[in-house]
C-alpha cells in the first residue's frame, strides 16, 4: 500500500468518526431535551372589587393602561355606602379605595402593573362584591407548562434546569424550572412547570411577551449519556470563545 492510499484511508477513517461522533452527540443531546404538551405565559393577578353597590360615575382606565400603586381606576355614588358612613359603624379603611361623605366610592390600585380586564363602564350598575377589574402586577410574568415524562426522564428532572422558550414567531428566550407539581398517570408524570426568565418583559418580543401567549417550552434534562462529559466541555468551549 502506497503512502498516498495510507493516507486516504487514514483521513477517511477520521471523516468517519468524526460524523458518528457528531451524529451521536446530537443525538445524545435530543435525548435530554423535552418540549411542552401545552406552556403559555402567564402573569400574577390581582382582582378590583367593590365593597359597596352602586352606580359607575367615572372611569380612569383602559383595559391595556398601565397604572401605578395608588392610582384612581374608578369612581362609584353609593346609596349603601352613604347609608354605612352615616350609621353607628364607621366604615372600614382600605387601601384599595378611597371614601368620602357624599357616598362616593374611588377604587384605586394597590400596585404597580397593567389593567388586564375591565368589566365596568361609566353609567351601569356594580354589585357589592363583583370583580370589577384585573391589574397584572408589573414584573411578574412566568411561564406555566405541562409535560409528560416517562419515569426514567422525570429522574432526570432537576431544579433550575434550563428551560428555552419558544415564541411564536421562534425567538428564543432563556428561562429556568421554578416550581413543579407532579401527578402520576398510568405510569407518566404528568408534571405541571412555573418557568422564570429576565427576559420575560412585558411588550417586548415584537409585543409578543404577553399573558395569555401560547408558546412552545422546550426543557433540557440532565444528560446521563455516555458523552455527557465531551457534550459538557464543548458547550463550555464554545460560551467562553462567545459562539
Amino acid at each position: 500500500m502506497t503512502w498516498a492510499n495510507r493516507f486516504r484511508l487514514v483521513f477517511g477513517l477520521i471523516v468517519v468518526v468524526a460524523v458518528v461522533g457528531t451524529f451521536t452527540l446530537v443525538l445524545n443531546q435530543r435525548q435530554s431535551q423535552v418540549a411542552s404538551d401545552t406552556a403559555s405565559i402567564e402573569a400574577i393577578s390581582s382582582p378590583v372589587g367593590a365593597v359597596y353597590a352602586g352606580t359607575v360615575t367615572s372611569q380612569a382606565v383602559e383595559e391595556g393602561d398601565q397604572v401605578a400603586k395608588g392610582d384612581p381606576l374608578l369612581t362609584i355614588q353609593s346609596a349603601s355606602l352613604l347609608t354605612a358612613i352615616n350609621g353607628p359603624v364607621a366604615v372600614p379603611e382600605s387601601p384599595a379605595y378611597v371614601a368620602d361623605s357624599s357616598g362616593e366610592l374611588t377604587l384605586i390600585a394597590t400596585e404597580d402593573g397593567v389593567v388586564s380586564e375591565l368589566d365596568a363602564t361609566t353609567g351601569g350598575f356594580v354589585g357589592a362584591g363583583e370583580t370589577l377589574a384585573t391589574i397584572d402586577q408589573a414584573g411578574s410574568l412566568y411561564v406555566l407548562a405541562e409535560f409528560t415524562l416517562d419515569p426514567y426522564d422525570f429522574s432526570r428532572l432537576e431544579e433550575g434546569a434550563v428551560v428555552e422558550l419558544v415564541l411564536p414567531d421562534h425567538q428564543r428566550i432563556v428561562g429556568f424550572v421554578s416550581v413543579v407539581s407532579v401527578e402520576t398517570v398510568k405510569g407518566e408524570a404528568n408534571i405541571e412547570v412555573e418557568i422564570k426568565s429576565d427576559e420575560l418583559v412585558q411588550g417586548t418580543h415584537n409585543g409578543l411577551v404577553e399573558p395569555g401567549t401560547p408558546i412552545t417550552a422546550i426543557m433540557h434534562l440532565r444528560d446521563d449519556g455516555p458523552f455527557a462529559g465531551i457534550k459538557d466541555t464543548l458547550q463550555s468551549l464554545r460560551e467562553q470563545v462567545g459562539l
